[in-house]
């Protein structure tokens, strides 16, 4: 199976952490915000070996979706990782977070999908980012929720620079993020720590990257 190969690589960890901001960042009656640190080794494969090893990912996590759909989705977060320079395996975490693989995932809000979108979000990001939008229902096809998901965590990470922000704004939305911000408000949230959580066990099964293979799959 996949994962046996990828647990026996044995070099260049990939980690998440939080690290406290220092005391004199916010006043003492307030609760700090964490400083989030994402560091995966997948961003140094080149394409296409980043598409073969997240679709390698998938087939243990995403069996509901077919091998052609694993392979779409995998495409999409390469590019996710090319145009907006998303961790991989952060968008990974996030899909699992938000909706368990289950491409026809529905949330009490209305959010759709991997991704867990909601329709007049996905239609705005859509539009702007060339996506073709064919209305809720494009929500359902795995790459197209993938996609416009990645653009706008994308833009959720232009927004505020800080990964632990970044995520957080995914969930509750960038007002809302920027109300917590400026009121001195702790955002570190349960969300981004199970965020932060499953990143750091899809690192430990992804395993490392082998400096060999980013040295062949350049020189290919």
């Amino acid at each position: 199976m996949a994962t046996s190969v990828l647990r026996e690589r044995a070099e260049l960890p990939a980690t998440a952490a939080i690290e406290p901001a220092p005391a004199e960042s916010a006043p003492a009656e307030r609760a700090v915000s964490p400083k989030v640190e994402l560091q995966s080794p997948l961003q140094a494969l080149p394409r296409p070996k980043l598409s073969e090893r997240v679709a390698e990912l998938l087939v243990d996590h995403a069996p509901d979706l077919s091998p052609v759909d694993r392979a779409r989705v995998a495409s999409v977060i390469q590019s996710a990782q090319e145009a907006h320079q998303l961790d991989p395996l952060l968008v990974l975490a996030i899909i699992e977070q938000e909706s368990q693989f289950d491409p026809k995932a529905r949330g009490h809000g209305g959010s759709i999908g991997l991704m867990q979108v909601k329709p007049f979000v996905a239609r705005d990001i859509a539009q702007r980012h060339g996506i073709p939008w064919k209305g809720p229902k494009t929500l359902l096809d795995p790459a197209a929720n993938v996609s416009i998901g990645a653009c706008y965590l994308g833009e959720m990470f232009e927004m505020y620079g800080d990964p632990g922000l970044a995520i957080v704004a995914y969930n509750l939305g960038p007002y809302r993020v920027q109300r917590m911000v400026a009121n001195g408000r702790n955002t570190q949230t349960q969300y981004l720590l199970s965020v932060l959580a499953r990143y750091q066990a899809l690192s430990s099964q992804f395993g490392p990257v082998d400096p060999e293979e980013v040295e062949d799959a350049n020189a290919e």
